[in-house]
């Protein structure tokens, strides 16, 4: 698989949008209600998606397949500095986990805020995924406090994870 990052543009967003849905469906059945990983999923991320403005300094990234036929976008990184910068999204298709893609998006978000004059970055995991818990510890993340957040109607744990120097991420992935 040959896979090229790239700045995000504004037709990638419905194919971002599904990258979102089909990898909430398969890592948090048991966080969301079956009724809204059904459907209403899809609505509502592809609306988010089309609506949210990108700041100037936000950084969104793509993870491009080619393959003979074409390319699709396999993953993306959305990270949104308002002021700091939040890591919003981190997703992959379900079929190519564990292929590196979130390292590869991770490694280019944190050297395009480097560049930028950031240092620090942080975001919100789902506290049942622990699997991108430790992801996120093995690229130098910090584990802090848990709430409750509601994502389109529906409560879920989640749990901060800071990088207050990100440059551990460049280290960690080498």
């Amino acid at each position: 698989m040959t896979v090229t990052i790239r700045t995000a543009c504004d037709v990638d967003r419905d194919e971002m949008a599904s990258i979102h849905a089909k990898s909430w469906r398969s890592a948090y059945r048991d966080v969301f209600p079956e009724a809204f990983l059904a459907g209403p999923v899809d609505r509502d991320l592809l609306d988010m998606w089309r609506s949210t403005p990108d700041g100037n300094d936000d950084v969104l990234l793509v993870a491009e397949e080619s393959r003979n036929a074409g390319t699709r976008l396999v993953g993306f990184i959305a990270v949104r500095c308002r002021p700091d910068p939040f890591i919003e999204n981190l997703h992959v298709l379900p079929a190519v986990r564990s292929q590196g893609l979130g390292r590869r998006l991770m490694g280019r978000a944190a050297e395009r805020l480097i560049g930028a004059g950031r240092s620090k970055a942080y975001l919100w995991v789902m506290e049942s995924n622990a699997g991108a818990i430790r992801f996120y510890e093995t690229l130098g993340g910090v584990r802090g406090e848990t709430v409750t957040k509601v994502f389109f109607g529906n409560p879920a744990r989640v749990v901060r994870i800071d990088w207050p120097d990100l440059s551990v991420i460049a280290t960690a992935i080498g």
